[in-house]
């Protein structure tokens, strides 16, 4: 029944009608089933081509990149803080001739007050001497901030030096490496520390120069870790975070204790572990002047692959120029903030290395570097700065290009 003064439902064939006559004739001769269908078809059409002749909106790069607080360049100007900081790699390392590439990273703002902000990193990378590698890392937290991961993966087709016997001769070693790892830690309630599994898995590809000067004698030592071999590891991590912002910090402590057992258990070709243990405080002298420190000390066992041996990380050293069995790397940088998003930065470092049972490392007893970059806050509400330094070490000059603070690949 229909009530009064309503008009009654219109059947199928009777709504083709109001969609004009070409409707009306295609209803007319597929009958009511598929006129259902064709009358459905013919309004979805109508909806697209009334959207697409919408004249889009003109792109505002004022409101997308400037800051209306002080009208200054920011990649993350929006209310909520969040934001997508693409940033060149322009790569000074000598030990691969340099190179280009970039990073992405989409950074969202913290759910809560003292939380760490979830981000996501992608990038890629190609060098002078042909090695080029690319990865992706996924770090945040769950559960309102009880939980803190971290993901990654990655692929690496690289050739390195190695500086054997203590000289400053190197060979060249390639590798091709497929890594993975994950990390997940519970936030103790009401402390800084956090402590949680590991798991690492990598495969590598590696050959040796032989036809080198070292090449012969190096080639016999680490005959055992050549071609294509797979680790894998379980380890423990414990951290303790006080950091006022975990990507540019300038007051707090982040300290981290990790353990790894590579073990045929999990599907490794070889048993050996590593262990690190790197502190990383900061303390504000004023409102504008801050000092940091940093102390880094990593250990492998004897069995570990000669390529996963600890080497000194410092700015102003080339990668895996001075490596053994143990390796300390110390820095201290005072930075001095000039305006709200201008600052520079002065730094040192002293690192060395230990050797207990190696026939390819020689222990180094003391290396000396310095330098000094310059900073720009590139997202003020995340709190994320972009900088040059340039680092003097021994016999070397390199040029970096930072992204958060310099110590973040060991801060976690």
């Amino acid at each position: 029944m229909v009530e009064r003064g309503k008009r009654p439902p219109m059947g199928i064939l009777e709504q083709c009608h109001t969609v004009g006559p070409t409707a009306r004739r295609e209803c007319a001769k597929i009958g009511r089933p598929a006129a259902r269908r064709y009358l459905a078809s013919t309004m979805i059409a109508a909806l697209v081509t009334a959207s697409a002749a919408r004249p889009a909106l003109p792109f505002d790069w004022r409101k997308r990149f400037i800051d209306p607080a002080d009208g200054m360049f920011d990649v993350a100007p929006s209310p909520g803080g969040s934001g997508f900081v693409p940033v060149p790699i322009i790569v000074t390392e000598p030990a691969v001739g340099g190179g280009f590439g970039l990073l992405g990273q989409y950074v969202s703002a913290p759910t809560s007050q003292g939380a760490s902000p979830d981000r996501t990193m992608v990038g890629g990378v190609i060098t002078g001497n042909g090695s080029w590698g690319g990865g992706l890392l996924r770090q945040g937290t769950f559960a309102s901030d009880r939980f803190i991961y971290r993901l990654g993966a990655g692929y690496a087709d690289m050739t390195l030096p190695v500086f054997p016997f203590g000289g400053s001769r190197e060979i060249d070693y390639s590798s091709k490496t497929l890594l993975g790892f994950a990390n997940i830690r519970y936030r103790i309630p009401g402390s800084a520390f956090s402590i949680g599994p590991r798991f690492i898995y990598r495969t590598s590809d590696v050959s040796v120069d032989a036809d080198s000067p070292l090449g012969e004698r190096v080639s016999d030592l680490v005959e055992r870790y050549t071609g294509r071999k797979q680790y894998a590891a379980l380890g423990v991590s414990l951290n303790y975070d006080t950091r006022n912002n975990s990507m540019t910090p300038t007051q707090g402590t982040n300290a981290i204790l990790r353990y790894d057992q590579y073990s045929s258990a999990f599907g490794s070709d070889r048993d050996f572990s590593t262990a690190q243990l790197a502190i990383h405080t900061f303390a504000k002298l004023s409102d504008s002047w801050t000092l940091g420190g940093k102390l880094v000390f990593e250990a492998a066992s004897d069995n570990a692959p000669f390529f996963m041996d600890p080497s000194i990380d410092l700015r102003g050293v080339q990668y895996g120029r001075y490596q053994g069995n143990e390796a300390l790397s110390m820095e201290a940088e005072l930075r001095r903030q000039f305006t709200p998003r201008w600052a520079g930065v002065v730094f040192g470092g002293y690192g060395r290395t230990f050797v207990s049972n190696s026939r390819l490392f020689e222990a180094t007893d003391g290396v000396w570097t310095y330098g000094a970059g310059i900073r720009y806050r590139i997202a003020r509400k995340l709190g994320i700065d972009v900088g040059l330094d340039v680092a003097r070490g021994p016999g070397k000059t390199v040029f970096y290009i930072q992204l958060g603070h310099a110590w973040s690949r060991t801060m976690d």
